[in-house]
Protein backbone atom coordinates (compact mmCIF):
# COMPACT_ATOMS: atom_id res chain seq x y z
CA UNK A 1 0.00 0.00 0.00
CA UNK A 2 2.56 2.31 0.58
CA UNK A 3 4.44 1.22 -2.96
CA UNK A 4 0.99 1.88 -4.14
CA UNK A 5 0.46 5.44 -2.42
CA UNK A 6 3.85 6.74 -3.49
CA UNK A 7 3.49 6.24 -7.55
CA UNK A 8 -0.44 7.54 -7.02
CA UNK A 9 1.58 11.23 -5.33
CA UNK A 10 4.22 11.12 -7.41
CA UNK A 11 1.61 10.68 -10.78
CA UNK A 12 -0.19 13.30 -9.25
CA UNK A 13 2.69 15.60 -8.94
CA UNK A 14 2.59 15.52 -12.80
CA UNK A 15 -1.04 15.33 -13.43
CA UNK A 16 -2.13 18.40 -11.41
CA UNK A 17 0.54 21.06 -12.79
CA UNK A 18 -0.83 20.01 -16.42
CA UNK A 19 -4.34 20.74 -14.83
CA UNK A 20 -2.96 23.93 -14.18
CA UNK A 21 -1.66 24.35 -17.45
CA UNK A 22 -4.77 23.57 -19.12
CA UNK A 23 -6.92 26.06 -16.99
CA UNK A 24 -4.43 28.19 -17.77
CA UNK A 25 -5.05 27.83 -21.74
CA UNK A 26 -8.15 27.84 -21.47
CA UNK A 27 -8.65 31.23 -19.17
CA UNK A 28 -6.61 32.78 -21.97
CA UNK A 29 -9.00 31.47 -25.30
CA UNK A 30 -11.80 32.55 -22.78
CA UNK A 31 -10.66 36.16 -22.66
CA UNK A 32 -9.65 36.53 -26.27
CA UNK A 33 -12.77 37.70 -27.43
CA UNK A 34 -12.44 35.87 -30.36
CA UNK A 35 -14.65 32.59 -29.75
CA UNK A 36 -18.30 32.07 -30.62
CA UNK A 37 -20.84 31.61 -28.13
CA UNK A 38 -20.98 28.26 -28.88
CA UNK A 39 -16.76 27.67 -28.21
CA UNK A 40 -17.04 29.73 -24.74
CA UNK A 41 -20.23 27.66 -23.70
CA UNK A 42 -17.93 24.43 -24.40
CA UNK A 43 -14.88 26.12 -22.61
CA UNK A 44 -16.50 27.59 -19.85
CA UNK A 45 -18.22 23.68 -19.27
CA UNK A 46 -14.43 22.28 -20.12
CA UNK A 47 -12.75 24.56 -17.51
CA UNK A 48 -15.47 24.24 -14.61
CA UNK A 49 -14.38 20.02 -15.09
CA UNK A 50 -10.87 21.04 -15.17
CA UNK A 51 -11.30 23.02 -11.83
CA UNK A 52 -13.31 20.15 -10.30
CA UNK A 53 -10.71 17.77 -11.39
CA UNK A 54 -7.64 20.22 -10.03
CA UNK A 55 -9.60 19.88 -6.51
CA UNK A 56 -10.10 16.44 -6.25
CA UNK A 57 -6.33 15.96 -7.43
CA UNK A 58 -4.85 18.39 -4.99
CA UNK A 59 -7.33 17.38 -1.93
CA UNK A 60 -6.39 13.59 -2.65
CA UNK A 61 -2.23 14.54 -3.18
CA UNK A 62 -2.85 16.42 0.79
CA UNK A 63 -4.05 13.35 1.76
CA UNK A 64 -1.30 11.59 0.57
CA UNK A 65 1.24 13.95 1.70
CA UNK A 66 -0.18 13.63 5.15
CA UNK A 67 0.88 10.06 5.11
CA UNK A 68 4.26 9.98 3.93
Amino acid sequence: TLRRNAKEFEALEVEIPLLEAKKAELETAMSSGTLSNDELLAKSERIAKVIEEIDEKTMRWLELSELA
